[in-house]
C-alpha cells in the first residue's frame, strides 16, 4: 500500500481572465520509506501541486481528483483535520532553505523534529 496516492489531479483558479489550469491529470505514489522529488521548470505546477495535498492553495484555487495519504482521502478535508495531518505527519520545506532550515543543524536531526 502507497504511503501516498494522488490521482487525477487537477488544481485550476478563477481569474479575472476566466479559469487557469495550473495541474491537469498528475498521478504518483509513494511507498513508505522512499523519497519523492517532483521537479520540473518555473511555472510547471510544482508548487500548486503541493500546495493542493497540503490544502495551502489560495483563495481563488480549487483541487480536485483523490489524494491519499496514510489510506485516508486528504483532498477534501477541513482545515482543522489538515492541521492536524500537517502537524504531526507532512511537512514542507519552502523554497528558500536558508530561511526554512537552520546551516548549523543537520536536515535529518531538523526534520525529525
Amino acid at each position: 500500500m502507497s504511503l501516498l496516492e494522488v490521482k487525477n489531479l487537477k488544481v485550476e483558479f478563477e481569474t479575472a481572465d476566466g479559469i487557469v489550469s495550473a495541474v491537469n491529470n498528475v498521478n504518483f505514489s509513494l511507498e513508505e520509506g522512499k523519497i519523492l522529488a517532483i521537479v520540473g521548470e518555473s511555472g510547471s505546477g510544482k508548487s500548486q501541486t503541493v500546495f493542493a495535498m497540503t490544502g495551502l492553495l489560495d483563495h481563488n484555487g480549487s483541487a480536485s481528483g483523490s489524494v491519499k495519504f496514510d489510506g485516508q482521502e486528504i483532498l477534501n478535508l477541513s482545515n482543522n483535520e489538515l492541521n492536524f495531518i500537517r502537524a504531526e505527519k507532512i511537512a514542507m520545506i519552502f523554497q528558500d532553505p536558508m530561511t526554512s532550515l537552520n546551516p548549523y543543524v543537520r536536515v535529518s536531526e531538523q526534520m525529525a523534529e
